[in-house]
């Protein structure tokens, strides 16, 4: 083999790999619009997931202790 042919098999597979990377590109690039749609609409709804975690974190109030109305006057 000599250098031409040699030369020639690298463009063709350079050209084979541009050429595939040209057919997945509108795939390539609907995958990354989707990506950035999940994280702006996780951005959204964080302030929700925030205010759900304090509601389910928050204490039960206590039971009010009702012993002033045995106790005597006084």
């Amino acid at each position: 083999m000599n250098a031409e042919t040699i030369f020639g098999f690298s463009i063709g597979y350079l050209a084979v790999l541009v050429g595939i990377f040209l057919l997945y590109l509108p795939y390539l690039f609907l995958l990354l619009l989707l990506l950035i749609a999940a994280g702006i609409l996780h951005l959204l709804l964080l302030p929700f997931a925030l205010l759900v975690r304090k509601l389910r974190r928050t204490e039960p109030q206590p039971t009010p202790d009702s012993s002033w109305i045995l106790a005597p006057a006084g």
